[in-house]
């Protein structure tokens, strides 16, 4: 993970685009083909208003995700073939070849609230039905794989086109303030496992644990340091180091990278944390990182511990940072190499 801004998209939801001037017949072959095959395969699949079909479901028990803005699910995509595409899943991802020892695992957020239209329309109506801790298996014709939305089944074949996918879905959480839920997970996930630490009066949602004593005095402005850090997610698994054995570990080593304590250039005379930079280039680095640096000691060392809108929000970064993931770094401040 580099340590600046990164917008990518959620998996889940960035699946096609849809063509923006509309062509005569455009999914003409496309939608014979889909329906030969739901007719040959599953011809007592149930077909839903916009023209998806669900091959399986098992109802959840859960809150209703009908009209709640955030969701959480795991899901698994297959081609009409039977291909594994793409999935949150590791046994699965194991099971099919496809595991990756430094990608994350695990449930992803999605939006489907009003306003922002972000999730492709046949998901969306999947998952609209849906309760907590259901499960869908449906079939998503590519003419369904559009965000932007349209009211009739005509319409998205008329005017969007995409590759059909199989999705194996299951609802893990739903809820309308994502800000609230980061809150709650961090802080219950710090009660658990640090139950002294207390979280930063300054900068809600923020914590810092000491792990070694430093000196008791601070850095002057505009100084340089270094230090070693490795960022975790809160599951433990690491997405970037200076420490060549963690990377190691996590099988994120690479033979070209120096693995050595880094130059960080303190803030300036303005006392503004956020203008702490990193590397001999002076990249900026995310507010979380610079804001845990800032309140550490030279020779110390601790972990800092922050929400997602210290770091990467709702883009993540890359497969390693899913949205809105709360971080962990480990940071300790050394001597100079």
């Amino acid at each position: 993970m580099k340590l600046k801004y990164i917008t990518t998209g959620l998996a889940l939801l960035l699946l096609a685009s849809c063509a923006r001037e509309k062509s005569a017949g455009l999914n003409d072959d496309a939608k014979r083909y889909f329906d030969a095959w739901i007719s040959r395969n599953h011809p007592s699949a149930t077909r839903t208003p916009l023209g998806a079909y669900v091959l399986e479901e098992t109802p959840g028990t859960g809150i209703d995700a009908a009209s709640l803005a955030y969701i959480r699910v795991n899901y698994t995509t297959y081609t009409l073939a039977g291909q594994m595409q793409n999935t949150t899943v590791e046994k699965v991802a194991r099971q099919n070849g496809n595991y990756d020892e430094t990608k994350y695992y695990g449930p992803i957020v999605g939006y489907r609230g009003d306003g922002l239209e972000v999730m492709a329309a046949g998901l969306e109506e999947a998952i609209s039905t849906m309760k907590v801790g259901g499960r869908k298996k449906v079939v998503v014709p590519g003419w369904l794989s559009e965000a932007e939305r349209f009211y009739t089944e005509e319409e998205y074949i008329e005017n969007c086109s995409g590759t059909d996918l199989i999705y194996d879905l299951e609802l893990v959480d739903a809820f309308d303030d994502i800000e609230a839920w980061e809150l709650d997970s961090l802080r219950r996930y710090m009660k658990i496992n640090y139950p002294s630490a207390v979280e930063d009066a300054e900068q809600e949602g923020f914590f810092y644990v000491k792990t070694r004593d430093g000196l008791d005095r601070e850095f002057p402005s505009d100084t340089t340091v270094y230090i070693n850090y490795t960022g975790r997610l809160l599951n433990g698994r690491a997405f970037d180091t200076t420490v060549a054995d963690t990377a190691k570990v996590w099988g994120l080593y690479s033979s070209s990278k120096t693995y050595a304590q880094q130059q960080v250039k303190w803030f300036s005379s303005d006392q503004d944390y956020t203008s702490i930079t990193l590397g001999e280039d002076e990249t900026s680095v995310i507010p979380g990182f610079a804001y845990g640096l800032s309140v550490m000691h030279p020779g110390e060392a601790g972990k800092c511990f922050f929400v997602s809108k210290y770091g990467y929000s709702g883009s993540g970064s890359g497969n390693s940072i899913p949205s809105f993931s709360p971080l962990c770094f480990e940071l300790e401040l050394t001597e100079k190499p």
